[in-house]
């Protein structure tokens, strides 16, 4: 009679940590899926981004994106904007603004010209 209670226990233990472990993995699978729809940047036909302090040309330089299949990250989904930060030109003869997206580089934010870069999910 000991022995049945015993392996009815661990039955039923067994099936609520079964149900533990799996309604974790659907939270992970919820998480991942909500990450994925993270917005992003990434290079334009292969030139690289700079990654600055703030929205302006003059300030310091966090990174430079080189890797054209390189995505950074938004702060912010959908990207915050500052379109009154300092202007400038992406690279002789493209464009050029004053419009700057607001991303993340380690655990620092920065500031990508928004012209030199294409957004979208990453």
């Amino acid at each position: 009679m000991q022995t049945t209670r015993k392996l009815a226990r661990i039955a039923a233990t067994g099936m609520v940590t079964f149900g533990i472990v799996s309604a974790m993995g659907a939270v992970a699978t919820t998480a991942g899926a909500a990450a994925a729809d993270r917005a992003g940047v990434w290079a334009v036909e292969g030139h690289s981004f700079t990654i600055r302090a703030a929205a302006s040309t003059s300030s310091a330089k966090l990174a430079t994106i080189g890797d054209s299949g390189a995505k950074v990250a938004c702060t912010h989904t959908p990207c915050v904007r500052n379109n009154s930060g300092g202007s400038y030109t992406c690279w002789h003869g493209g464009p050029s603004d004053n419009d700057w997206l607001k991303v993340v580089w380690g655990n620092r934010s920065g500031w990508v010209a928004a012209a030199c870069v294409e957004g979208g999910r990453i």
